[in-house]
């Protein structure tokens, strides 16, 4: 098995899960509860918000545990939608969001909201000077994800935040779920920030929306006594650990990490320059984990079948819309429907060996002998 989707999801690392069965058999007990080991399963949950926070340098941002990036874009977007609505309705987006910001405003949409949707440049970048034009006095909240999940195109977090401190009514919300782990900026720039542990070795079903302190959201689920004010229900108390887990040993190596990923992403490309009517649709704006490859007149949903038999697993568009036969991100980054729809996506990861990739040229060289 070559697995090459590492943008998807990941596999749990051992660590994370040594870590885990040890957590359970001492720190099962409900943190809700008032007895000695209730408390100490309160406390770990402070140590990991603790901990996270200072891995990721967002000291002045609370955390809200959720069951991961959907569930932390839907509060992210409808909690500060409804907070606000007396001060505004109009929310400004990017067109390269993942599926769970666009059907979460379209929904707001339908409630009354106006979203207008940024331009990006001809690398993928945010326009700076449309987004200022689209600001006004009515504009509540702007969502621009850092990085792309298809294409791995990075935006100049700092620059957007810059624009949008002029504007004290304007909450700015990023999905860093795809940044997360793998690159090491700034992220306190924005006010509320989405993330999900199964894309950096952790466990499916665990997630965070971090939100600045003094920042008020009308909470999704309500219910008895939780760790947050905006999320009810008893807190995973072993999911908690083990995603704050998860970020610390992703963030031990993350210079590391991102060197090697690297040098396997210019090693890949230089390895698919043989190919005729290949074209690499990540720029050099994309993180080096994520590489778009389009093989023209080749459907991309055919290719990936092929691979998928040969044991090598890749995506098309990103696999919350894995049923789509064009991706919508490439028709809009390149303006090419036969890119869009010839397009695969390889994610790579510090797992990943020459070797693979090797492999994987191989089985796509005698794809191309019978094409």
């Amino acid at each position: 098995m070559i697995y090459l989707d590492y943008s998807a999801t990941t596999p749990v690392s051992k660590v994370v899960l040594d870590e885990d069965y040890q957590f359970n058999q001492n720190f099962f007990a409900n943190s809700n509860s008032i007895h000695a080991l209730g408390k100490e399963a309160l406390n770990d949950i402070f140590h990991t918000s603790t901990l996270m926070k200072e891995k990721l340098s967002l000291f002045d941002h609370d955390i809200t545990y959720t069951s991961g990036a959907t569930e932390s874009n839907n509060l992210a977007l409808k909690g500060i939608a409804y907070e606000k609505k007396l001060l505004g309705n109009h929310i400004i987006t990017s067109p390269f969001e993942h599926g769970s910001i666009t059907t979460t405003l379209n929904y707001l949409a339908k409630e009354g909201f106006v979203i207008d949707v940024v331009e990006m440049d001809e690398f993928g970048q945010v326009d700076l000077e449309n987004l200022e034009s689209l600001i006004n006095n009515q504009t509540i909240l702007v969502s621009i994800g850092l990085v792309n999940s298809e294409l791995g195109i990075l935006q100049d977090i700092s620059k957007i935040g810059k624009i949008l401190k002029k504007y004290p009514n304007i909450v700015f919300h990023s999905d860093m779920t795809q940044a997360l782990g793998k690159v090491k900026i700034d992220y306190s720039v924005a006010d509320l920030i989405s993330l999900s542990a199964h894309k950096i070795y952790g466990f499916k079903g665990i997630g965070a929306l971090m939100h600045r302190q003094g920042i008020k959201l009308t909470p999704l689920v309500h219910g008895g006594k939780s760790i947050s004010n905006y999320r009810g229900g008893t807190p995973p108390t072993s999911l908690i650990h083990s995603l704050g887990k998860a970020v610390d040993e992703a963030y031990s190596v993350i210079e590391e990490n991102y060197s090697y990923v690297k040098e396997l992403n210019q090693y890949f490309v230089e390895r698919l320059k043989s190919f005729k009517d290949c074209y690499i649709n990540s720029n050099q704006y994309s993180i080096p984990h994520i590489l778009n490859v389009s093989f023209l007149g080749i459907e991309g949903k055919v290719l990936q079948k092929y691979l998928s038999d040969h044991g090598i697993f890749v995506s098309t568009t990103s696999a919350c819309s894995s049923n789509k036969s064009l991706s919508k991100v490439v028709k809009t980054l390149t303006g090419d429907i036969d890119k869009a729809s010839s397009s695969i996506r390889i994610s790579l990861s510090h797992l990943t060996t020459k070797e693979e990739i090797d492999e994987c040229i191989n089985v796509l060289e005698r794809y191309y002998e019978g094409y």
